[in-house]
């Protein structure tokens, strides 16, 4: 494997983890949740496919609501002996388009899961909350888009959550506590100081409420585009009540609730054009894939040193095992060693003495040894 192959894999790595991120940014998923908000719709099977709900401040479903009046509310019992028509000088017919069957229920059937492409119109009145009810499938994905009017078609702003049936709960408390004239359960300064607590601290507070993975908030505004891949059906998990199926709830919040930022009402009534359409996922990826990704770069990102000091450590042992140049001086230029070790004389070549020729006795005089090199004449010349 060569090094750059190498490289380039702990680096794609790497970077894997920020292009997921980028993908699931809300800027790309409102994009693509824009352009895919046209389609063939159906019409609306209710309550098989979607259930219509409704929250009111002249109405209060929770089971405290029964034991609180004040002197302006009256209730008159009906042939069933239960609640039939109860009468609050919050009740403004000409801000309160919801039908009594939207509020006063308990019914809750069970949904077919949500397959299919609708669009429906949900009137919300002022200080109220408007939500549809539905079962979303893991096979399919969900964008969902929603626009604000009021009955002139003038753009209104309010907020827009997605929320479980578990999340809608708390929230649906929340909302009857608020308009509670007599709180003795919830008080307003609690509900308030409850917006400053951090979504992920909210769910271990059970006076706090939160949308669903804590994002799908859309607070002050007219316009809203998101799309939803759930990963697998959402279960909740309690220790009392046990495993519970969860349904979503796309609520549209007319009321100042308890967060900071969130519109206020807008005093008159608001006109809700939602769009559903579903789209059938090719790939589905398993969820414990977006932990092997983190776990993959988390060691890579422990192994990248390791690699680069071998990588080093190799280089200088290679480099140990070369033979270093000689330094060349300034009368002769550098020898390479294998030159060098061939131009040194031999130990033989050492022992014998190599013959000078002597310019001073160019008559050919021997010389003796014995004298030291100086030869002496003879008698005979």
């Amino acid at each position: 494997m060569s090094t750059h192959f190498r490289v380039g894999s702990i680096t794609l790595t790497l970077l894997l983890p920020l292009f997921l991120v980028a993908l699931s940014s809300p800027l790309t998923a409102q994009v693509q949740a824009s352009d895919a908000c046209a389609g063939d719709t159906t019409p609306v099977a209710w309550n098989e496919t979607v259930q219509r709900k409704s929250l009111v401040p002249h109405h209060n479903n929770m089971w405290w609501g029964g034991f609180f009046y004040d002197d302006d509310m009256y209730m008159e019992e009906g042939e069933g002996g239960g609640p039939s028509e109860s009468v609050d000088e919050r009740y403004n017919p000409e801000l309160s388009p919801e039908e009594p069957w939207m509020y006063d229920t308990y019914f809750t059937p069970r949904l077919e899961p949500l397959e299919v492409n609708h669009f429906t119109t949900m009137l919300v009145g002022n200080d109220s909350v408007g939500a549809l009810r539905v079962n979303l499938s893991a096979d399919y994905r969900t964008t969902v888009c929603i626009t604000l009017q009021d009955t002139n078609f003038n753009p209104v702003n309010a907020d827009v959550y997605l929320m479980t049936t578990e999340e809608f709960s708390s929230y649906e408390e929340s909302y009857f506590s608020s308009h509670q004239d007599n709180q003795w359960f919830y008080d307003e300064d609690v509900q308030d100081s409850l917006s400053d607590i951090p979504p992920e601290w909210r769910s271990f507070n059970f006076l706090g409420w939160k949308s669903y993975r804590d994002s799908h908030e859309y607070e002050k505004t007219s316009e809203v585009n998101f799309a939803l891949n759930l990963d697998r059906p959402e279960i909740y998990s309690s220790l009392f009540t046990g495993t519970n199926w969860q349904d979503f709830y796309i609520v549209v919040d007319t009321w100042d609730n308890v967060h900071d930022f969130d519109a206020e009402a807008p005093n008159t009534i608001v006109a809700a054009d939602i769009t559903i359409i579903t789209t059938e996922r090719s790939l589905i990826l398993p969820p414990y894939t977006v932990a092997i990704v983190f776990l993959v770069a988390f060691l890579g990102t422990l192994i990248i040193p390791f690699v680069l000091n071998a990588r080093y450590m190799k280089a200088g042992l290679m480099q140990a095992e070369q033979v270093q140049s000689i330094v060349p001086s300034l009368n002769s230029p550098a020898q390479h060693p294998g030159d060098w070790q061939e131009s040194q004389p031999t130990p033989k070549e050492l022992q014998e003495p190599v013959p000078i020729p002597d310019t001073r006795n160019p008559q050919g005089i021997q010389t003796d040894e014995s004298f030291g090199g100086i030869s002496m004449p003879s008698e005979e010349t």
